[in-house]
């Protein structure tokens, strides 16, 4: 299966596209107004690993899981 993940950064937010195939599968948005920063530190749960693309999501607390 093909899978790819697409972000694109913003000084105003920053999306990111998760597909399968082509198929848009998950889309996440976060706003720059969002009281997240590089760097901070979270308590999360693991909620699904993706290994093709070396990467997890993770529930941190709020309305999406983190990636």
């Amino acid at each position: 299966m093909d899978k790819d993940l697409v972000i694109e950064v913003t000084p105003s937010k920053v999306s990111i596209a998760l597909l399968e195939e082509g198929r848009l599968v998950e889309y996440n948005e976060e706003q720059s107004g969002d009281n997240f920063s590089i760097g901070n530190v979270f308590l999360g749960k693991v909620k699904r690993v993706m290994p093709a693309l070396n990467a997890a999501f993770v529930d941190i607390g709020a309305k999406k899981d983190a990636f």
